[in-house]
């Protein structure tokens, strides 16, 4: 939804940070590996997306030991404490502060709280501190309005590679993610492919490659030399 005004974004904002601070608790299960059968069922049925992207983007990085990744979005941290561990140095950024909580928590149950940063914050207000060889927004775009000045801040950011992703317009679950997601109070955006390259394309990247989920489309960049 380009155009949005100022108070509609703030709106908007507020209205994504009340939403994941409840549910900080849910998303966090969602990465678990310890969990009821029951539970497990319903990640076959409606999260294999979560899990495929993570997989997906773990794989499309490559080494990461001795880089410096920006999770833009970090959520509960799963991304991060990962990337830690295979020796990255991690800045994870969210608006909503529990999710922070769990994200920090996270760092120190798996030891590698000494190679994480989390921040809370606005993304467009954050001052960053030097530039990243990888950037991340997974589950980012799905809650933002506007992202064009999102994107050129990204691409500010970045020396070498970006992931990111978009949750498709057309699937067989849009409409009730969107009618759940609206009922909770918090706004949630979709994408066509040629909404995707349409925003990708005033970018400087020397390759952006469009990986295609059952749900979303997952974004691989290279940033130019």
């Amino acid at each position: 939804m380009a155009g949005a005004t100022a108070a509609t974004i703030v709106r908007q904002a507020e209205q994504v940070r009340s939403f994941f601070d409840g549910e900080a608790e849910r998303f966090q299960a969602i990465y678990s590996r310890e969990k009821a059968l029951s539970q497990r069922l319903v990640d076959f049925l409606f999260h294999r997306v979560v899990h495929q992207r993570f997989q997906l983007t773990l794989d499309l990085c490559g080494p990461v030991a001795g880089k410096k990744i920006l999770d833009i979005g970090c959520g509960p941290g799963h991304y991060c404490v990962e990337f830690a561990r295979r020796g990255a140095e991690v800045v994870g950024l969210d608006f909503a502060p529990v999710m922070v909580e769990k994200a920090r928590s996270a760092a120190v149950d798996a030891g590698v709280e000494e190679r994480c940063v989390f921040e809370v914050c606005d993304f467009l207000q954050w001052r960053q501190p030097h530039h990243f060889d990888i950037c991340l927004a997974i589950g980012f775009f799905d809650y933002i309005s506007d992202p064009a000045a999102f994107l050129r801040k990204i691409r500010t950011l970045t020396r070498d590679q970006l992931v990111m992703s978009f949750p498709k317009r057309w699937t067989s679950r849009t409409f009730s993610r969107w009618l759940r997601l609206r009922l909770r109070g918090c706004p949630v955006f979709f994408y066509s492919e040629t909404d995707v390259a349409s925003l990708l394309k005033p970018a400087d990247w020397s390759r952006l490659d469009v990986h295609r989920l059952s749900r979303d489309f997952l974004v691989h960049g290279r940033a130019k030399g």
